[in-house]
């Protein structure tokens, strides 16, 4: 099957989001991250200002802003920092290597134990200097700024009888306050937890924000800021973690559109374009194939208690396949025989479609990750390419369904018609995801907090006099 042909034109061309929705889909990208985070700044520095004036502003701006800087870029920079010191001084040549594994690949068999144990060590490391940061440094670098904040407002009441916030005299005789904390939520400590916070930015900042909880709380003035500030960051966790990809999902479906990599879709649309079939039906028969029901059992069985099966075992149940294992194989590194397939590529194995050709399913993976995936030092979770493997046969049902509503052939200008109406449709809902996130952590979240402490104390106002 042939991969590339003249007819194939830069997919950049045919949509300019492509790149910037390709931000969504990179686990390790900080620009989402980024925009969610200085909306959530603004946001609740707004917020604040109606409640308690610029002593609660700064508070929030200087909370908000420093620990989303941490957030977002504090742990690759002090991994970079490890990252020189073992190089220099351990002598490490080389840290450029993925430390997570599954039972497909386990990149970490080929690497030297030093590097290895340097590197997550290195990553954990960091992470925790961040989280200790955020929790014990910030908040009493935050009480300070806020205490002068405080003086020069009790400076201005007796000319401004009208502040929105209260003397600092008047705080310290009123009832309790709080200053808040940031949490996010716990991260399990697997074996690939250094892998998973080097490869993406949101868990960076899930775990990040874990332990800032402890320091937060431990340095909050007051049992009412203690309260408020522990009701808006448990309630941020889904808005910061699964919202936005629930969002998308549902808009999705409800359109009927596929959620696939922008990269994915390029090497998909290239291979559509070569294998052209005009009436919907034979187009899905064509791409897709089939598999045969009996066989297909016969795998369930092979597979029963099984994460992976070995190309030799695969072979010897179905002669018939046994080069197209090998070659399906080779999508990830071999170290001895003829190596091993997961479920989802023993299955392509024995399905005749276009999709499940090894070769495609290699540019595919490797255009949509960025990685070598049949390099030994690299590692791609097999979920993750199964994610981008299911994408790739929604994506031709999607061709096919949109061709008969719109009761037309299929041509290869046709399919690149849907494709950019995939990408703008994901676009699209992508940035309301986000922007519904921003407005449920920046807007709403706050204005639940500070009705809690109302409803605690009967005073609308920042709490800052201490315990």
């Amino acid at each position: 099957m042939r991969i590339n042909n003249q007819n194939n034109q830069n997919f950049k061309s045919l949509s300019p989001l492509s790149s910037p929705l390709g931000q969504f889909y990179n686990a390790n990208a900080t620009i989402p991250t980024l925009i969610i985070e200085t909306g959530v700044t603004l946001g609740r520095a707004h917020q604040a200002n109606k409640r308690g004036g610029a002593p609660e502003a700064i508070d929030r701006l200087v909370e908000q802003g420093i620990s989303a800087v941490v957030w977002i870029y504090g742990v690759n920079i002090l991994k970079n920092i490890g990252n020189f010191i073992g190089k220099k001084a351990l002598k490490i040549k080389d840290l450029n290597f993925d430390i997570g594994f599954d039972e497909l690949r386990n990149p970490t068999k080929y690497i030297d134990k030093k590097a290895l144990g340097f590197k997550a060590a290195n990553i954990l490391t960091s992470t925790a200097i961040a989280t200790y940061f955020i929790g014990a440094i910030l908040p009493k670098i935050n009480n300070a700024i806020l205490k002068k904040t405080l003086k020069k407002e009790e400076n201005k009441k007796q000319i401004e009888q009208k502040i929105t916030v209260p003397s600092f005299n008047e705080f310290q005789k009123n009832t309790k306050k709080n200053k808040e904390i940031s949490f996010t939520s716990l991260l399990d400590t697997t074996i690939n937890a250094a892998h998973v916070l080097e490869n993406n930015s949101a868990a960076r900042l899930f775990v990040t924000d874990t332990g800032v909880i402890a320091g937060r709380y431990y340095n909050a003035p007051n049992k009412y800021r203690k309260i408020e500030g522990l009701f808006r960051d448990i309630a941020s966790i889904y808005f910061y973690l699964c919202s936005t990809a629930h969002v998308v999902a549902g808009l999705n479906g409800l359109s009927k559109n596929t959620n696939i990599n922008p990269k994915a879709l390029e090497k998909t649309v290239e291979m559509l374009c070569d294998n052209v079939q005009a009436n919907p039906d034979d187009f899905k028969n064509s791409i897709l194939g089939e598999i045969d029901k009996t066989e297909l059992s016969k795998l369930d069985e092979l597979f029963k208690g099984k994460k992976v099966l070995s190309v030799d075992e695969f072979s010897e149940a179905f002669s018939k396949y046994a080069q197209k294992a090998k070659e399906m194989a080779k999508l990830q590194y071999i170290e001895s025989g003829n190596g091993v397939l997961s479920y989802q590529q023993a299955r392509d194995v024995l399905s005749t479609s276009k999709t499940s050709n090894p070769e495609f399913l290699k540019d595919v993976f490797k255009k949509a990750t960025g990685k070598e995936i049949d390099d030994k030092l690299c590692f791609v979770s097999s979920k993750k390419l199964n994610e981008i493997r299911t994408s790739i046969d929604k994506f031709v049902e999607q061709v096919r369904r949109s061709a008969i509503d719109d009761k037309c052939e299929i041509s290869a200008d046709y399919i690149k018609k849907v494709a950019k109406n995939n990408i703008a449709k994901n676009f699209a809902f992508n940035v309301i995801g986000t922007a519904i996130s921003i407005y449920a952590l920046g807007f709403l979240i706050p204005k639940i907090q500070y009705a809690i402490t109302k409803k605690l104390t009967n005073e609308d106002k920042f709490h800052t006099e201490e315990e």
